[in-house]
């Protein structure tokens, strides 16, 4: 049924492009190397974790990315499938299963997204809407290297209070900072 889909939607698209006359042939800029790219086979966009998402949200967006691993014969974090009686998978074949399953693995939220010019700006709001509900040790984290900016509760003696209060009132805090 999984490849019955994908045929069908191609059947229709040659279906649709080969009717009508054909359009005229316009000058475009671009490069060899985009050619190229636009003529090798599309790669798949992966999805995108969204701040308003609820737990459910989130582990259906994950599903397929799970489903991959435990195709290949490993949990979400790389070990055996637990009861499989595999042994541990070699760090080769854990890389080599995380690059095939990479365009099922979601990214985070743009607002938190290293790569986004402004997620920093987005977390020291986070950060102030934080402080404003009484959280008293917050602060942004932004590691190079890193896939995301967050923020990290409790300060260097872990406050309970600010964990707690931090935990409670983050994603109402991200919600808010992403609306203005």
């Amino acid at each position: 049924m999984k490849t019955l889909v994908p045929l069908l939607a191609l059947a229709a698209l040659t279906a649709c492009s080969a009717q009508g006359p054909k359009a005229p042939e316009v000058a475009s800029l671009s490069t060899p190397a985009s050619t190229a790219a636009s003529a090798s086979a599309p790669t798949e966009e992966r999805p995108r974790e969204r701040l308003d998402m609820t737990p459910e949200d989130y582990e259906a967006l994950v599903a397929p990315w799970k489903r991959c691993m435990a195709e290949l014969g490993m949990d979400p974090k790389g070990r055996a499938q637990p009861g499989s009686g595999r042994p541990e998978p070699s760090k080769e074949e854990v890389d080599r299963a995380l690059k095939t399953c990479e365009s099922k693995d979601p990214l985070p939220p743009w607002e938190r997204d290293a790569t986004n010019p402004e997620a920093v700006d987005f977390a020291n709001r986070v950060v102030q809407c934080l402080r404003e509900k009484g959280v008293r040790y917050v602060e942004v984290v932004n590691e190079p290297g890193e896939a995301i900016v967050s923020y990290a509760f409790g300060g260097p003696n872990n406050d309970e209070q600010s964990i707690s209060l931090g935990m409670e009132h983050a994603k109402e805090c991200e919600i808010r900072s992403a609306a203005r």
